[in-house]
This record gives structure tokens, C-alpha cells and sequence, in this order.
């Protein structure tokens, strides 16, 4: 399937999805407080007198600015609907475990309701049964469980996104060379985009993809990665990462003087990348919609609280493309994540 033909694919059944139940947030919103941490501790007047509540936002970490958009989207909802939204989390992708207490822990509170961007997909079932049960509504923003237990899941099209990341790259190395690639965790739903770009790439018969390393999206570790793929494979033309921590790979690069010459193509266009975008060492960024992505998520809370029908539970947004052709014209609306967006 040609990129072309994908992104018509993906365009269609989100407008099906969300003529159903999810109404696009608006383009511009106004900036949140972001000031929470994930050790802070609830007080006796939270949440403040006059609101409907407390909607709790864990994320897969706080150190990620993709998850302050999706606060974002969250919090002018919950204004909108007289939620306070919180928010805690573990500081690393890599500790499934401190999210699961955390979601436990949370749920002893009693609040409204829980947004939560699973880390694994099936070792936080359980956790989400659990609240559901304790009545305390779960909606999965990002990444969700394999059940149907969640009032509504809100992610994107991850096999989409990364098939679109391999096309591209193809098109970047005239379908042909040795190319990289970087997933977040094997069993998270992000996966799926390591495994779009692995058979977007398989189309090429001069194309060859590595295995994929799996980085828990540290940029640290990314760079540890690269540098030693540059070395053991000088031919490498390409790399791509499903998530912001090409940070690392990108300056992996460039230590090696190879900035430009190896394509990188990565997930999630934020601060620490926008740079190495705009100078070259990163040729595309696919972008998500977490302001969606919380705006609806409070939206199905409020929905379940109130007794009205959710008629659509599990909706995949549209992947976005972003090159040096478009940029510009995307820079204004909430895909590129600028600093004053999330400050």
C-alpha cells in the first residue's frame, strides 16, 4: 500500500470514528499549569471547592513534553466541565511497576475518574479492572490494555504511523540501503510502530532493516545504541525511532560527522527535536494528536459520570507526516509542540 493510499485509509476511518462520538478539539488552546509533579501529594481542599471533581492524568512518564500537551488538552476541558485534572507519574518509561502501584495508589482517592497511558499493555489489566471496580472510570489516553474494560481508549494509529515513517524513509534513500530500528518497549502498544516501519521497509528488495533495539525512549540510551550501530555497520544509511528520544540518535550522529548523510526519521515533534529538525540531522517527524487526545478522554469521563452513552470506545487518530515541506504551514496548530504551548 502506497503512503498515499494509507494516509487516504487513515483519514477515512477517523472521520467515521469520530462522526460516532469524538468531536475534534479546537486548533488553538490556551496554555495549562504544568507545575504538578508526580511525588505531589493531595491536600485537604483538592480539589478546590466548586469543582466537580479531581480526573487523575498518569502518564507513561512526567520527563515526556508529548504528555504536557495532552495535559493540556485535558485541563481546558476540565475547565470547560468543571474538572480539576491531576497529574503523577512515573519519571521514566521504564518502571511499569511504579505505574501500577501509582494507579492503585490513586485510585484509594476516589477520584472522579483516571486518564492513564499504559506502559504495558498487559501487565496494567489488572490495575484498570481495579478501578473500574472501585468505580472509579478509566479512560486510556496514548496507549491503552488489551480489554475492554476502559470506558474509552484515544490513541494513534501506530502500525499507520510507522508504515508512513518507512515509506518516507524509503523515498529519503531511493529504496535501497541498511536503515535502523528503534522501538520504545516490546510490549507497549507503541510497538506497533516499529513493526509498520519493519514492513513498509520489507517492500524494498534492496532495503534491509536491522532488529530492533528497544530504548524505554531514553535518549541516553538511544545514543549508546546508534554509536555502536555506526560503528559495527558503517554502512548505515538510515534510523528510525518511534519516539522523541531520536535526540539521542541524532547527536549519535553527529559525533560521528555523519549529520544529513544519515537519515533519521522519528515519532513526536517537541522541543528537544525541533532543532535537529530544523538544521537537518532529522529529515521527518510523525506527529500524534495528544491535545485530542486528553480533550476527549475528559470528555468520555464526564460522559460516564453523567449517564450518557459512549457510543464509540476505542477511537485511532490519523498520523501526521511532517517534513521541511509542510512544517510551516503545521508550526501554528497543536501537532508541532512548541515551548509556549505546554509553559
Amino acid at each position: 500500500m502506497s503512503r498515499k493510499q494509507l494516509s487516504i485509509l487513515s483519514t477515512l476511518m477517523i472521520v467515521v470514528l469520530l462522526s460516532g462520538y469524538v468531536t475534534v478539539a479546537p486548533a488553538v488552546a490556551q496554555t495549562p499549569d504544568v507545575t504538578d509533579t508526580a511525588t505531589a501529594a493531595p491536600t485537604a481542599t483538592y480539589p478546590p471547592p466548586g469543582s466537580n471533581g479531581e480526573i487523575v492524568f498518569i502518564p507513561k512518564s512526567t520527563s515526556a513534553v508529548f504528555y504536557q500537551m495532552l495535559l493540556k488538552g485535558a485541563r481546558d476541558k476540565g475547565d470547560e466541565l468543571g474538572y480539576t485534572i491531576g497529574y503523577q507519574g512515573p519519571a521514566t518509561e521504564a518502571d511499569i511497576m511504579a505505574q501500577v502501584d501509582l494507579v492503585r495508589n490513586v485510585i484509594k482517592r476516589k477520584p472522579a475518574g483516571i486518564m492513564l497511558a499504559a506502559l504495558d499493555s498487559e501487565a496494567l489489566i489488572p490495575v484498570v479492572e481495579e478501578s473500574m471496580a472501585a468505580g472509579v472510570p478509566i479512560a486510556m489516553p496514548d496507549s491503552g490494555v488489551n480489554s475492554d474494560v476502559p470506558i474509552f481508549s484515544i490513541i494513534t494509529d501506530q502500525y499507520a504511523g510507522g508504515f508512513m515513517g518507512g515509506e518516507y524513509m524509503a523515498e529519503l534513500l531511493d529504496q535501497k540501503g541498511l536503515v535502523a530500528v528503534h522501538g520504545i518497549q516490546a510490549g507497549s502498544v507503541s510497538a506497533g510502530r516499529s513493526l509498520g516501519f519493519e514492513e513498509a521497509i520489507a517492500q524494498y528488495p534492496d532495503m534491509e532493516a536491522l532488529p530492533t533495539q528497544w530504548t524505554d525512549c531514553d535518549a541516553a540510551k538511544s545514543m549508546n545504541i546508534t554509536t555502536d550501530e555506526l560503528t559495527g555497520h558503517p554502512d548505515l544509511a538510515g534510523i528510525f525511532h518511534s519516539c522523541a528520544a531520536s535526540a539521542g540518535d541524532a547527536e549519535a550522529v553527529k559525533a560521528k560527522g555523519l549529520g544529513g548523510k544519515v537519515k533519521i526519521v522519528s515519532f513526536d515533534p517537541d522541543p528537544q527535536l525541533l532543532p535537529l529538525f530544523e538544521e537537518g540531522t532529522i529529515q521527518a517527524i510523525i506527529a500524534q494528536d495528544p491535545y485530542t487526545m486528553g480533550y476527549e478522554s475528559v470528555r468520555a469521563i464526564d460522559d460516564y459520570i453523567n449517564g450518557r452513552p459512549i457510543t464509540v470506545t476505542m477511537v485511532e487518530l490519523p498520523p501526521t507526516l511532517i517534513t521541511p515541506e509542510n512544517y510551516e504551514e503545521l508550526l501554528p496548530g497543536n501537532l508541532i509542540i512548541t515551548p509556549d504551548k505546554v509553559q
